[in-house]
């Protein structure tokens, strides 16, 4: 039986490709998104690189950075060790386990809901997370953009529940190779 270890396995020399991203080259969507003060959760942070960078531009705001991979983490904490930004922190842990309530302005996952195998699971503790008001944004590599299809990805609209059934966030996918999907938290 595969761990949740085992699944988030990166090998170490993968590192230099998860390292040279930044907002502007990986995820510009979210880039424009962010704004001083806000709170952010990066589920999924891998080695810190976007992390770190959400950060920065969001200070004073609190980022704290997810991931279930203990190696990444210690690169994420490498690259930003502890104290180095007041405002950010990178904690071991599965969204899927939940655990945080209308914490956050804004949460993230960055090419992670691909490699979930219950990625679905996983949206339901992001949108509790997350302030009314706020925003879910997933940026995910479809396998037919991946393999380079040409078709551009329409949007389509998906809710997910709350605890009482009714709907929290509301997502839509924008055009492009690439599928982001960006929810906002009804209160």
């Amino acid at each position: 039986m595969l761990t949740r270890a085992d699944r988030a396995y990166v090998p170490r020399e993968a590192l230099g490709i998860m390292t040279a991203r930044s907002l502007s080259n990986s995820h510009p969507c979210l880039l424009e998104l962010l704004h001083l003060g806000q709170d952010v959760l990066d589920v999924g942070c891998g080695p810190g690189t976007l992390t770190i960078e959400t950060a920065r531009r969001v200070l004073p705001g609190r980022v704290v950075g997810l991931d279930v991979n203990p190696e990444m983490l210690a690169a994420a904490r490498e690259a930003s060790p502890p104290g180095a930004l007041p405002n950010l922190a990178f904690l071991e842990g599965d969204i899927r386990d939940g655990g945080w309530e209308d914490e956050f302005d804004l949460v993230t996952a960055a090419r992670v809901l691909q490699w979930i195998p219950d990625a679905e699971r996983a949206l339901t503790p992001m949108v509790a997370a997350v302030r009314p008001g706020g925003l879910v944004v997933a940026l995910a590599t479809t396998m037919r953009a991946r393999a380079g299809c040409g078709h551009p990805h329409r949007g389509r609209a998906s809710t997910a529940p709350s605890s009482t059934g009714g709907p929290r966030a509301t997502s839509t996918m924008p055009s492009s190779g690439v599928c982001p999907h960006s929810s906002r938290r009804r209160g």
